[in-house]
This record gives C-alpha cells, sequence and structure tokens, in this order.
C-alpha cells in the first residue's frame, strides 16, 4: 500500500501543475494584437524625431549601389566589390539597405533619412513582435502579451530600432526564425511543409542582412537532432530506419536551410557573385570585423581589438532593464513545470541562443565596440525567459496574490518607462540601477556613442540661430559627429558650411559654431566638467548627463591666440589667450598652447617660466591624457 501512495505521488509530480491565467486567452490574444498595432503607430510616427546615427550614411549609400546592380542586370558592380566605397560594406547583406533605397526611390519627396527611420522603426517591432509570438508557441498568449510589453519598455532596443540598419535588422531576423524554429520542433515528427517554407525565408532574411544570420541553420539542425533524440530515444541511431524514421523531418529541415542560404542572396550583390565562397569570406570578416577604434569601458580607454572577455556580458548587465536581469534569474524555476509539459527542449533553446553566441565571440577574441548593440540579437531571449518566469508565477498564485505580482512587475517596468518618456528620443543610452543610471556610467561607460543627440543640436540652431550673415561669409560649423551634421544643414549650404574637428582639435578651427558630442572626449575632461565647452549656448542632456551640445564661438580670442603660437607669434598669442584663459579655464588645449607661448619668452622674462608651468600643470589637472601639455 505504502508502495503504491509512493508510485502514486511520484506519477503526481510528472503531472502539470495547474495554472490559472489572469487573462482569459481570448482576452490575451485580443490585447496582444492591439497592443502591437498600437505599438507599430507609435514607433513608426516618432520615428522622424531620432538623429543619423554614425553608421547610417554608409547604409544609405549602399542601398543605392545595391539598387543600380539589379537596375543595370549586374553591369554596375559598386556593391559587389571590395576596393569600391563599399569596401566593408558588401561584407552584408542587402535586404534591408536595398528595400529601404528602393523605397526612398519611390517617394522623392519625402525626406529620405525620414523614410529610413520609419523603415527602421519597422524592423524593431517587427522583432519586438515575433519575440512576442515565440513565447506564445510556449506558453500562450498572456505571456505573449508579457514579452511585447517587455520588449517595448526596453530602452536600448527601443531606440536603436529607429535609426540602427545592422543590428535591429538582423534581430527582426533572428525572431522571425525562431518563431517557425519552435513551430517546426513541436510539429515534429512530422513538420509541415508550410512551417519548412517559413522557415526558409527567415533564415533568408536574417542572413541577408548579416552574415550572423548563417549561425541559424546550426541551431536548427542541433535542436531537431535533439529533440528526435527526445521522441525516438536509440532508434534515433538505427539508419537502417533512417528512411522511416528520420527522412521525413529531415528533408524539411534540409529543404529549409538550402532555401535559407539562397534566399539570402537575392538581395546581396557580393554574395550572389560567388554564393560558394563570399559568404563564408563574409562570416571569417565578422568574426573578427577589421575595425579598431578607441572605447570607453569600466573607466578606461581601450581599444576594440583588445575587450576584456567580460565587455558584452557587462554590457548586458548594466544595460538590461532590471525586469529582464530579475526575470532571468526567476526563469530557472521553469525547468520542473516544462519538464512536465514536455517543453524542456524549447527552454533550452532559449538559454542556447543567449549562451552560444556570447561564449563563441569570447572564445573567438572578436573585435567588440558599441556597448552591446551587435548582441541585439541576443537581447529578446533574455525578455522572452523572463516573461515566461513572470507569467509562470502569475499563473501559480491565488487571485489576489496575482494583483499583487502584477504591482511588482509594473514597478519593475515603470523605472526604464520613466527614463524613456524623459529622455526621449535618446532612449538608447539607458543605463539600470545596478550601475546608477546614466549618472553613474557617465565617465566610465559610452552613452551617445551613435550621434542620436547631434539631431537635437541641429534642431535648435536652425530654430534659434541667425544662420544667414549680412557680410555675404557663410557660417561654418565644425562637429566631431562630421557626417550627420553635413546631412541636418544640407538644403543650407549657399549659407552654411560644415567641416571636421575632433574634440581635442576644435580650439584650433575658425568656427563660428561647433556641434560637438561626447564620445571621444578625453574621459579626464568629462569627470573635471570640462564638457560641454564653456562657450555652449545649448546642451542635450539625458537624466542631467551631457550628450552633445552647440557652441557659438563668438570669443576668437581661442583659435586667434593659438594661430600666432603656431606661427612664433608668441608675444601676440599670449595677448590673445591670457584674456581668454581667464575667462574659460577649462579648455585644456588653450592652457597649453598659453603655457607654451610663456616658455618659448621665457629669456625676455624669466617670470614666464612659472607662468608656463603653472599653464601646463593647469591643462594637465584638466586632462591628464593631453600628450602635448605632458610633452
Amino acid at each position: 500500500m505504502a508502495k503504491q501512495q509512493k508510485q502514486q505521488a511520484k506519477e503526481e509530480t510528472k503531472k502539470p501543475l495547474v495554472l490559472t491565467q489572469l487573462i482569459p486567452e481570448p482576452l490575451a490574444k485580443k490585447l496582444f494584437l492591439g497592443f502591437a498595432a498600437a505599438l507599430l503607430l507609435l514607433m513608426v510616427s516618432v520615428s522622424h524625431q531620432y538623429g543619423i546615427s554614425g553608421d547610417e550614411n554608409f547604409h544609405r549609400m549602399y542601398g543605392h549601389h545595391i539598387v543600380d546592380y539589379y537596375k543595370t542586370f549586374g553591369k554596375d558592380t559598386t556593391a559587389a566589390t571590395t576596393n569600391g566605397p563599399d569596401s566593408l560594406m558588401v561584407f552584408y547583406g542587402g535586404f534591408y539597405d536595398g528595400t529601404a533605397a528602393m523605397l526612398s526611390r519611390t517617394m522623392p519627396s519625402v525626406n529620405e533619412w525620414d523614410i529610413r527611420h520609419a523603415w527602421n522603426s519597422m524592423f524593431g517591432w517587427f522583432a519586438m513582435f515575433c519575440a512576442g509570438l515565440v513565447v506564445v508557441e510556449i506558453a500562450g498568449w498572456q505571456a505573449g502579451l508579457l514579452t511585447l510589453l517587455l520588449m517595448a519598455f526596453s530602452p536600448r532596443f527601443f531606440g536603436e530600432s529607429m535609426n540602427n540598419p545592422k543590428d535591429i535588422t538582423m534581430a527582426a531576423g533572428y525572431m522571425i526564425t525562431y518563431v517557425f524554429i519552435i513551430k517546426f520542433l513541436k510539429q515534429l515528427p512530422k513538420p509541415t511543409l508550410k512551417t519548412a517554407i517559413g522557415l526558409g525565408l527567415s533564415i533568408g532574411m536574417a542572413m541577408g542582412i548579416r552574415i550572423g544570420g548563417l549561425l541559424l541553420i546550426p541551431y536548427l539542425f542541433l535542436f531537431y537532432g535533439l529533440a528526435m533524440w527526445t521522441l525516438l530515444g536509440s532508434e534515433v541511431f538505427n539508419f537502417s530506419k533512417f528512411g522511416e524514421n528520420i527522412w521525413p523531418s529531415f528533408k524539411f529541415a534540409l529543404l529549409a536551410s538550402v532555401m535559407g542560404y539562397f534566399v539570402s542572396l537575392l538581395f546581396w550583390p557580393y554574395g550572389l557573385v560567388a554564393p560558394f565562397s563570399h559568404p563564408f569570406e563574409a562570416l571569417n570578416v565578422a568574426q573578427k570585423f577589421p575595425v579598431q577604434i578607441r572605447i570607453l569601458f569600466e573607466g578606461a580607454s581601450i581599444s576594440s581589438t583588445e575587450v576584456p572577455w567580460h565587455y558584452i556580458p557587462k554590457w548586458m548587465l548594466i544595460s538590461t532593464p532590471l525586469f529582464g536581469l530579475i526575470g532571468l534569474l526567476l526563469s530557472f524555476i521553469l525547468v520542473p513545470q516544462m519538464a512536465r509539459e514536455k517543453k524542456l527542449l524549447l527552454l533550452g533553446f532559449l538559454y542556447f541562443t543567449i549562451v552560444f553566441p556570447i561564449g563563441y565571440v569570447i572564445y573567438k577574441k572578436s573585435v567588440l565596440y558599441d556597448t552591446m548593440r551587435h548582441f541585439f540579437f541576443v537581447y529578446p531571449s533574455i525578455i522572452m525567459l523572463a516573461a515566461l518566469a513572470f507569467n509562470y508565477i502569475i499563473n501559480i498564485l491565488s487571485k489576489n496574490m496575482k494583483y499583487a505580482a502584477v504591482a511588482v512587475l509594473l514597478v519593475l517596468i515603470a523605472l526604464p518607462a520613466r527614463f524613456m518618456f524623459a529622455n526621449h528620443p535618446n532612449e538608447y543610452v539607458y543605463f539600470n540601477e545596478i550601475v546608477g543610471g546614466i549618472k553613474g556610467a557617465y565617465s566610465n561607460y559610452e552613452t551617445d556613442y551613435y550621434m542620436n543627440s547631434v539631431k537635437q543640436c541641429a534642431d535648435w540652431m536652425k530654430e534659434n540661430e541667425k544662420l544667414k550673415r549680412t557680410d555675404g561669409r557663410k557660417t561654418t560649423i565644425y562637429s566631431n559627429a562630421i557626417a550627420p551634421t553635413y546631412f541636418y544643414f544640407i538644403h543650407d549650404t549657399s549659407y552654411v558650411g560644415t567641416g571636421y574637428t575632433s574634440y581635442r582639435s576644435r580650439a584650433e578651427k575658425d568656427a563660428d559654431y561647433e556641434i560637438l558630442y561626447c564620445r571621444f572626449v578625453d574621459r579626464e575632461l568629462l569627470i573635471n566638467g570640462c564638457f560641454p565647452p564653456e562657450q555652449a549656448v545649448h546642451t542635450v542632456y539625458a537624466d542631467g548627463v551631457p550628450l552633445s551640445c552647440v557652441v557659438r564661438k563668438d570669443n576668437r580670442g581661442e583659435f586667434q591666440g593659438i594661430n600666432a603660437v603656431k606661427n612664433n607669434d608668441f608675444e601676440n598669442g599670449i595677448r590673445l589667450l591670457e584674456p581668454y584663459c581667464a575667462k574659460y579655464p577649462k579648455n585644456d588645449v588653450t592652457l597649453m598652447y598659453l603655457g607654451l607661448a610663456y616658455l618659448q619668452t621665457a629669456q625676455q622674462d624669466p617670470s614666464r617660466v612659472t607662468k608656463g608651468i603653472n599653464a601646463l600643470n593647469s591643462s594637465l589637472a584638466l586632462n591628464k591624457e593631453n600628450p602635448s601639455a605632458i610633452y
């Protein structure tokens, strides 16, 4: 009798727990679709408010070259050669860029950047929507609704959905592929042709945006193999029954893979001209991308080729909202329930899509930069697991406790939501509470690395400054974000001229205005309050942290004094720089030149040795990274 009771108890533990949803499935589905429609409308309608990102012009030009390739039936090979203007861009698939260029050509009267951003926002929305559908396949519409809600209030993903043509678009390709992979696994051992075709088109979309989509093929076969082993046990290795046990489903996995590979080439000229070699060449380039830039990480300036192993994990930790991190930890409680429901493999798939890509780049020591953006295709998996965990907790609680759990979740959502509403359209510079928000991250991590806030500076200038001069001379604007700045004033070139300056060399430019953003500004200057410069007349902030600024160069003593010192006119340099440095004492460059002028004239006036040393010490007190002052 005791044995029977034990066996009965054991059997009971294997049965799924009785779960009661807070929202009935029919209503949850309607809410999911309604919220999705509202979110799409919102994202498209605000997309024009976002700036031109640092990489966008390369993608814009590449897109037009892709269109020209097809328009000339392959005669214009600009988009397919590595020694032309698209030398690095050719390694990217052309699905997004080509379609964006086609859209802009069909609507020539509409601002091309607005078209691109609206199109980009649709890809971002599609990634969010498909992440919700993945979870619907696993746990139903209420869980899918939670996923969509958490994705929508993910500040970095939402913000970059508007103007990141690389990573957000590939995330969309990954998410729609995940939907079909999950469907395929659930249908085994008899998947449908419809699912296989959907899977093939999805893989083609992902690969057609970035070659990293190629990884979806081994993803498919790995979990297909695990699923078949789960279904058949040791019989999966009985090759005498391959035709009976494996081939009916394997042929569809094979079809989807081959289809996906060749569909991706349809929008990719470089891949199309050598379909069996160029995609793998692109994959090798992606693993060791030939870009070396200075990045700010954990309070140190380091090279993108020498990032520590924990670069991506750390960025995930500090820029994922708390609901994502807490939900990811809680997701491990799903394991017993998923085992009971025979969905453990689906849960394992989501974990794998986080661990494998991050582990792979750590192992390969890949070039990494620009925060976590290269891993936006990983981020939705964190949110999907979090949503599954919160959904499970809500379902196992009593009615009153369900509402309490929802209230806690809403508080967690409110934290990033506040940042998004308060700092629109700069949502993507969000940091979570672990690092102390953006204030805690400032001067330790990159903030506006993609130049988004520069648009707000340009818009402010057009509304508040008189850029048309009466003396016939063009108003000169120098910027360390030159490509976006050029395009913001492209219709004003009759009276505005733009040029490039680094932040360090800005004092040496004869400018009327400067538009400066915070990236590549020496960390010491950030810490010591030297950004924005003292002559700034407008600054864009996020939670009190400066992102970019407009500098009106009313006082030309800076440029004129430095120019005099460069021409060995030290006395005139001192005459001009002394009052300037007295009025604006937080410019390490002008202090350095003043110190140099003092020292060069010390023979005539020995007291200038002390003045020169003091000026140079003042420069170094502001910025220990100023090499000229150190020398």
